[in-house]
């Protein structure tokens, strides 16, 4: 079984690389899969945002999707405008670091 942490953290390339991640979980439907929202693109997982629908998606298939409190403290974002089911970690960037340490697979998008 893959094991795959995905770094996402460009607002402009949200949608298709959410579309990447989502032919992915189609294609490797028994991976295990982390996607790591950093930067910008932290802004995907705000409640009133324009990918909500792709976000839950993902949870509903299992897929860990995280988001870096870094990042939402530079945008003064709180955890609290984050939708239902998205994990936060310290920093993004950490996450992938320790992903990779354990064997995962790294993929940025």
């Amino acid at each position: 079984m893959y094991r795959i942490v995905v770094q996402i953290n460009d607002a402009e390339k949200l949608a298709s690389s959410l579309n990447s991640v989502i032919n992915l979980r189609n294609d490797l439907q028994d991976a295990e899969i982390e996607v790591v929202f950093h930067q910008s693109a932290i802004k995907a997982l705000l409640k009133n945002g324009n990918f909500v629908n792709t976000i839950n998606d993902l949870i509903s298939h299992r897929i860990t999707v995280v988001g870096c409190r870094n990042s939402l403290n530079s945008q003064r974002l709180t955890e609290d405008m984050l939708l239902q089911g998205v994990k936060v970690v310290q920093a993004g960037v950490g996450e992938i670091v320790r992903k990779q340490a354990e064997g995962w697979i790294y993929l940025k998008l």
